[in-house]
């Protein structure tokens, strides 16, 4: 993966937000490869396409990129809110690349690839609307909040200038494909018991751990009121995805996943 982006290719524009979506897009062209399956490379879009910014030749997989010249933080701003909204609950919310590059060399820094099937309510931020005096008066975006998105889910293409092996991407991806095989209007908890139990930052961790964060859960899931029932049912959910492994009655541990880099 080349990290170094052509901004030659812009130059017949003339606004920063038109180099950054050619330069990001072309190099997206160029260098980016499914995760999904084998193919070496991704088909782009054609211009004005929604949503979808690159398709996968084999498996006919979706991508959306978006990209900034800041790090990333808590949030990364996308489209509006209704529309996302409505894609998660039909299940049809693409990949989702997001890029971070150095806007002075123009060169990839970091690189995170979100899965279609990690994506849930509790992910997405509503903005306010836009003002009066907007030409999109009382639009409402949103923000994609990547502190409410597992961290399995959040796989790095590039980490700090560092890319990623595919074989090792791939590998991640493919751990998480079961998610998938869930219904839409379920996948939101068993996404964020994930999360929760991932931000205890241990490999073992037991069912009294988990139950200390239900005033979370509850607060993502306010309708439920078997917040505890729902818990150890969802840990129950991760095991038989093949996330998580049972290691005795209220403990749990996570598998190994070696990150290699190339």
């Amino acid at each position: 993966m080349q990290l170094q982006m052509d901004r030659d290719v812009a130059a017949a524009y003339r606004s920063r937000s038109q180099w950054a979506r050619v330069v990001t897009e072309f190099w997206g062209e160029h260098n980016l490869y499914c995760a999904n399956c084998q193919s070496p490379s991704l088909l782009r879009s054609r211009p004005n396409t929604q949503v979808v910014d690159f398709t996968c030749p084999e498996c006919l997989s979706l991508f959306q990129m978006k990209s900034q010249s800041s790090a990333f933080s808590r949030r990364i701003t996308d489209a509006g809110y209704e529309a996302m909204r409505r894609a998660i609950s039909e299940d049809r919310t693409p990949n989702l690349i997001a890029i971070h590059y150095d806007p002075t060399s123009w060169k990839i820094q970091n690189a995170l690839l979100i899965p279609r099937f990690a994506f849930s309510m509790s992910a997405i931020e509503k903005r306010k609307p836009l003002a009066i005096t907007a030409r999109r008066a009382g639009w409402v975006g949103c923000n994609i909040l990547l502190c409410n998105i597992p961290e399995d889910a959040r796989i790095d293409l590039v980490r700090d200038g560092m890319p990623t092996r595919p074989d090792v991407v791939r590998r991640k991806y493919s751990r998480l494909i079961p998610l998938a095989r869930l219904r839409s209007g379920l996948r939101g908890w068993t996404l964020d018991v994930l999360r929760v139990a991932r931000s205890l930052e241990k490999e073992d961790f037991s069912l009294e751990e988990m139950y200390a964060h239900d005033a979370t859960l509850s607060s993502l899931h306010p309708v439920n009121r078997h917040v505890r029932p729902k818990i150890r049912q969802q840990l129950q959910k991760l095991r038989d995805l093949g996330l998580i492994e049972f290691v005795r009655p209220g403990h749990y541990r996570f598998g190994t996943d070696v990150d290699t880099r190339a």
